[in-house]
Formats: C-alpha cells, sequence, structure tokens
C-alpha cells in the first residue's frame, strides 16, 4: 500500500502503517495529491477517516461501510453453511453455485487488495490466496476454495480487531481533554473550545473536572489526579504557582489557572502525537521483517509454479506420472504451498509486540520516541545518570558559610548572590535562595547597596559553564564558582584549601567567593551546599540490577568526595567526578566502547550532548519541560525513577516475545509446508494454519499491553 500512495504524483512521501492506523503525507502543494491517495487507500478496501489539527475524525462513515468487513465475513460464512446443506442433498450444481457465491461475497476486499499490490507492481498474500482460491475453482474444489476465503477473511477480520485494541489508548488518552474550557473574559464566564483559548488567558476549574489547557495556578490550591500525562495513580497537590496539565483530574478545589499553552502544543497533545509517530515508525528487526518479507513471496510463487508444473512435466517425460490426474495432484500441491507460505504471521509479528509495548509504556508515564529505542533497551548493559536532579534532589540548599577574610557570612552570601543571580546552575539557585530567605527575614546587612533581591547590583557578568561566574561589583572585581575554578586563578592559599577538604569531607559541594582582581586574587568565603539524594534513588538502581543491568554509572562535575557520598548511598558501581559538560559527553563515548550499549539519565536539559551520545537518551521529570521531550528519545514523565528498570524490563520483554512469534511463524510454516509438498495438507487446513498463526502471535503481542 506504502508503494502505490509513493507512485502517485505529486507525493514527495508516504508511509501507510497500519499498525498504528495512520497515513502520514509528503506532498507538493502544487499538486495537493491527497484525494487520489485516499482513493488508493479505499480502492483496496480500507476505511479513511480524515483528522484535524485537534486529532479528532471530521466525519464518520455510514455503518455498512465501517462494517463491511463483518458484513462481508458473515455473508461468506452463511453461503458456505447452505452450499453444504445442498451438497448434503446431493444438489452439486446448487452447492458450487453457493460456495462461488461464497468466494465472491468473502474475498471482495481480498480482490481488491490485490489488484492494488498488482498495480503497484508487488507481490503480497493477497496475492498469493487470490491465485490459490482462483486454482481451486479452476480445479473444482469450490467447497475448499470458499473455506479458504471464509477463513482469511476472519482472520484479516480478528488481526485488524486486535490491532485496533492497541490504537484505543491512544483514543483514550485524546479523549481526556475536554471539548469546553470555561474561561473568565470581560468579567463573565464562558464556555469556548480549547482550540479557541490563548495563551495568557484564565480558565476556571471545578472539582470533579478535567484541566482543558496547560496552565500555571494562579488563585486556589487542589489536588490532580495527573495519571495520563505521568502515570502516576497518586493525586498530586498544587497550589499557585505549580504547572497543571490538560487532562489531570482536578479531584478537591476550585482553581484559576492561567493558561500556558495552546490546545495544539499540550504535554498532552504532543504525547499523544509522539506516541502515534513512535507507532508508526519501524524498528530494525521490523525493517528486516519487512525486507525478508519483499523477497520472501516472490521466491514462494517461483516455487510454487515449478511444483505446479515442473515436477509433473519431469514425471511426465520420465514416465512416473504419466496421467492427466498427476497434474491435479501437484497444481493442487502448488496451491496449498502457496496458502502455506502466506507471510501473515511473519510481517505482523513485530508490528503488534512493538504498538504494545509502546501503548503500555504511554500508559506506565514513559514516553518513548520509536519501536528502535525498545530494541536497544533490550540489550543495556550500563545505566549513565546525571547527579544533579537525577540521583539527588535536585534543589541544593545552602548548609554552611565559612568566611576567610573580614566581613561577616551575610555580606559574602549578599556578594555571591549578586553574581549567581544571573546563572541558572542548581547550586546558584541554592545561593540565591538563601540570600533572598535572610534578607526577607530582616538579617541582612549592608543595606544601602541593596538591589531588587536584597542583594549588591553586579555588572559586566561572565560565566564559563561548570566552572562559575565573575563580575564587578561596587568597581570591584568578583568571581564565584568551584574550587578548581579558584585554583586555577590561584585564589586558594593552604588555609582555603583546608577548609574546602573539611567541606567537601562532610559531602558538601563548595563554592568559592574570591577576590578576581590581580594581583589580589584570594579566597574570601567559602558556600557548603547539600543536595539531599532521592529517597527511590537506591531502590531504582537497585530494581536495574534485578533486571539484568550489570553496571550503573554516576557523571557529576561535583567534586569526588561529594560523588562518593551520592554513589554509596544510592548503590551505583562507579562514577565520574569534576566532570565539565564536554567530559561527560567524552565519558558516554568510553562507556559505550566498554559496555556496548549504554543508556543516559538526565534532565534532558543540561545533559543535552550526553543523552545524544547515549544510545538510549533517558529525560525524567519531562512532563514540566518541552526541552526534555524533545531532546530525548525516551521520557519518564514522572519526576522519579521508579519506572526505569520497568521500562528496561519492557524493552527486553518486547524482544522476547519478537522472538518468539518470528520463531513460531518459521517453525509451524516450516512443518506445514513439508506436509504440502508431500501431499498431506489441504487448502482449508493451510490457511487456517497461516492464519492460525497469525492470530497466536498477534495475541501474543496483545500480551504487552498488560500491567506488569
Amino acid at each position: 500500500m506504502t508503494k502505490s500512495v509513493n507512485q502517485i504524483p505529486g507525493v514527495l512521501f508516504a508511509d501507510v502503517n497500519f499498525a498504528s492506523g495512520l497515513m502520514v503525507l509528503e506532498y507538493d502543494t502544487t499538486v495537493d495529491p491527497r484525494a487520489q491517495a485516499v482513493g488508493v487507500v479505499t480502492g483496496a478496501g480500507h476505511l479513511v477517516e480524515a483528522v484535524q489539527g485537534d486529532d479528532r475524525p471530521t466525519a464518520e462513515p455510514a455503518w455498512i461501510v465501517r462494517h463491511r468487513a463483518e458484513v462481508s465475513v458473515a455473508a461468506s460464512g452463511a453461503l458456505i453453511v447452505v452450499g453444504w446443506l445442498l451438497g448434503l442433498a446431493d444438489a452439486t450444481t446448487a452447492a458450487a453455485v453457493s460456495y462461488g457465491a461464497a468466494i465472491l461475497a468473502g474475498g471482495t476486499l481480498v480482490w481488491r487488495r490485490a489488484a492494488a499490490s498488482l498495480m503497484a507492481r508487488t507481490l503480497d498474500m493477497n496475492v498469493l490466496m487470490t491465485i490459490a482460491v482462483s486454482g481451486a475453482a479452476a480445479l473444482g474444489e469450490w467447497g475448499e476454495g470458499a473455506t479458504v476465503v471464509f477463513l482469511f477473511a476472519l482472520g484479516g477480520l480478528l488481526e485488524a480487531r486486535s490491532l485496533a485494541r492497541t490504537r484505543r489508548s491512544i483514543r483514550d488518552l485524546m479523549a481526556l481533554a475536554p471539548e469546553q474550557a470555561r474561561i473568565r473574559r470581560g468579567g463573565t464566564e464562558i464556555m469556548v473550545p480549547p482550540t479557541e483559548v490563548i495563551p495568557g488567558e484564565t480558565m476556571l476549574v471545578r472539582p470533579g473536572e478535567r484541566v482543558p489547557l496547560d496552565g500555571v495556578i494562579v488563585n486556589g490550591a487542589s489536588a490532580f489526579d495527573e495519571s495520563p500525562v505521568t502515570g502516576e495513580s497518586v493525586p498530586r497537590d498544587r497550589t499557585a504557582g505549580d504547572p497543571v496539565f490538560a487532562g489531570s483530574l482536578n479531584t478537591t478545589g476550585l482553581v484559576e489557572v492561567r493558561v500556558t499553552a495552546l490546545a495544539s502544543e499540550t504535554v498532552l497533545a504532543r504525547i499523544v502525537h509522539l506516541v502515534e509517530v513512535a507507532q508508526a515508525s519501524r524498528a530494525p528487526v521490523q525493517r528486516f521483517v519487512d525486507r525478508f518479507s519483499r523477497v520472501y513471496t516472490p521466491v514462494v510463487i517461483a516455487v510454487a509454479a515449478l511444483l505446479a508444473f515442473g515436477v509433473p512435466a519431469l514425471g511426465q517425460a520420465s514416465g512416473l506420472w504419466p496421467g492427466f490426474e498427476s497434474w491435479q495432484e501437484w497444481v493442487y500441491r502448488a496451491l496449498v504451498l502457496l496458502v502455506v507460505s502466506c507471510p501473515c504471521a511473519l510481517v505482523v509479528s513485530t508490528p503488534v509486540a512493538i504498538v504494545s509495548a509502546i501503548a503500555r509504556a504511554s500508559r506506565d508515564g514513559v514516553l518513548v520516541k520509536g519501536g528502535a529505542f525498545l530494541e536497544r533497551a533490550a540489550s543495556v548493559h550500563a545505566v549513565l545518570f546525571d547527579k544533579t536532579g537525577t540521583l539527588t534532589e535536585g534543589r541544593p540548599v545552602l548548609a554552611e558559610t565559612v568566611t576567610l577574610a573580614a566581613g561577616s557570612a551575610d555580606e559574602a552570601l549578599a556578594l555571591a548572590a549578586a553574581l549567581e543571580t544571573h546563572s541558572n546552575h542548581p547550586l546558584a539557585r541554592a545561593v540565591v535562595a538563601a540570600a533572598e530567605a535572610r534578607w526577607d527575614a530582616g538579617g541582612g546587612e549592608a543595606a544601602d547597596t541593596r538591589g531588587a533581591f536584597g542583594m549588591p547590583q553586579a555588572e559586566s557578568i561572565r560565566e564559563v559553564a561548570g566552572q562559575g561566574v565573575s563580575g564587578t561589583i561596587g568597581g570591584a572585581e568578583y568571581a564565584v564558582g568551584s574550587p578548581a575554578m579558584a585554583r586555577d586563578r590561584m585564589a586558594l592559599g593552604d588555609a582555603a584549601e583546608e577548609a574546602v577538604g573539611n567541606l567537601e569531607d562532610r559531602g558538601l559541594s563548595v563554592l568559592v567567593l574570591m577576590m578576581d582582581a590581580d594581583p589580589d586574587r584570594r579566597a574570601i568565603a567559602l558556600l557548603g551546599i547539600a543536595d539531599a539524594v532521592r529517597p527511590d534513588a537506591a531502590a531504582a538502581v537497585s530494581a536495574l540490577r534485578a533486571a539484568g543491568v550489570e553496571h550503573t554509572v554516576m557523571l557529576t562535575g561535583d567534586n569526588p568526595r561529594v560523588a562518593a557520598r551520592v554513589a554509596a548511598e544510592t548503590g551505583v558501581t562507579d562514577f565520574r567526578a569534576r566532570l565539565l559538560p564536554e567530559d561527560k559527553t567524552t565519558a558516554v563515548h568510553e562507556l559505550r566502547e566498554r559496555y556496548e550499549t549504554v543508556a543516559m539519565v538526565g534532565d534532558g536539559v543540561n545533559d543535552a550532548p550526553a543523552l545524544a551520545a547515549a544510545d538510549i537518551g533517558i529525560a525524567m521529570g519531562a512532563a514540566g519541560s518541552d526541552t526534555a521531550i524533545e531532546v530525548a528519545d525516551v521520557a519518564l514523565m514522572r519526576d522519579d525513577l521508579s519506572a526505569l528498570a520497568d521500562f528496561l524490563d519492557l524493552g527486553r520483554h518486547t524482544m522476547r516475545i519478537i522472538r518468539q512469534n518470528v520463531a513460531m511463524s518459521l517453525v509451524i510454516k516450516a512443518a506445514v509446508l513439508v506436509l504440502a509438498v508431500s501431499g498431506n495438507a489441504t487448502l482449508w487446513m493451510a490457511v487456517f494454519a497461516d492464519t492460525g498463526v497469525a492470530l497466536i502471535v498477534i495475541f501474543n503481542g496483545l500480551r504487552l499491553l498488560r500491567a506488569r
């Protein structure tokens, strides 16, 4: 089908994916071949529904169109029963007519799809089935031909219904976004479609209602069930200043929310879009199966032709099978071979498992960008962690200020905060937060030099990533940064080094405040900052070991003492400290060479290069970060690590099921092929074996949808 659509003039790229139920077109707008593309797909007997920007169908097809497959199968089955009853009454001609009608009724879609394949110069299972049934009718085997058509159509119907089950989870997600939003405009409350709401407007969400759009609470507090977005079943308490997501359920209180995203750009909408794209993508193992099938089908037809005509011709020439009956026998065996060789089970063995696994992961709050990452997850030997915000809380707090020169701790904190207020680094935010809290309490000194945040004004700010910040305050040059930065600038004396060591021995990260002008470069204060280990980190690392991941490595820019403390508390097997951002990327490449397949877990923003360098980049807490969703290959929507081991286990489970499906498809087919060539298999047995195996494969893949 994809090849047929790609041949339409004006189509630049087309992908018709039946597993995800999507047809994606890239086309020349001056030609606009969408109508022809829809015509090709509907001509092959498939339903096509237009999708608007809000991902909702624009029209509902008529009942008979939606259920024509069921009608076709039912009519074919009924006519077969009539033919069988007529046969019992010795009405041979009438029975043949009834069987012929059953073939026409049940094979309507098969013939149309076979014609579409031939027009695209491809050979698929519909072509094989058409040849087999036509040959059976030519041989006078009307009953078997009708049975073959009925079983094949029934199998296709059950297969379509099974695949629809995997797509239902995406439709369920889309349905969670309300069709109306309560917006305050001009002092009144009105109900409008979410697509008509613009960012900045205020919406009201009452208890028991779902949130229509992403936003930030400006008034009120409530508990929100965010399971559609994060997979977390326990409601989260949200108050003024906290974000809320479209599709989440407001459980207790009335809240006013300032809208922050258009309906098409909410976290929920992006999840739905990315999951659909992921389900439509093909994993490497799936692409191999597709390539194999394209070669396999023509070979099968060639072998069947050789069996039908070459073997009896050889037998007649040698005198072994001189009669016409031998031709009928070998043609029949060739037809059985064609039916048995239909690659239905093999073709569907991979996509149904991939689609099911992606749907399962999305319900667990794990966004997977494609089947390729599930396949890689199955072979991960090492998981690499960023420290700050991943293994630790990511909300460091100032624990101690040590002065090394004249002046109070408050004055040192004010100077450091004046510089750090221009940085987004977590340690910088801890310094600024401590200074703000101290000024708000009225305990600050040098009030005449306070700025907007109760701190001196800093000018000429310069930041060096991974090291620190420098600038001018009151005409003097200051810098605040890591001890390594201070050492590079020769600002640490013996007493300062000893004080730094004491703080680091206690597991604190140290920032050095220093005078930064020659020749008087010297440390004037040390800021000791603590970052607590996440409560779930040790359990997550332990779960990874239980899931078969032998190596866990922490990559951090912090000092080795802090890294050792966090490693000991979490149970990671190795760590690398004092790494700049580019050093983390280098470390990822080195560890890939050592462990072959590695996953990198970070926040998706600061660790973007390292995430990209790993085989799988995993961002956590992505529900609140647009960048994390875009950067990572896999996004853990919750801000915890509990889903990490489950995701890797899902990848392994998915590949086990794919291997089971492929092995089952090939082994059973090989066995029945032997029976077919030896004359011990009939047409209806062959189609039952093919369709039956396909259904077993589908149901095996659907097991991935179940909660584990």
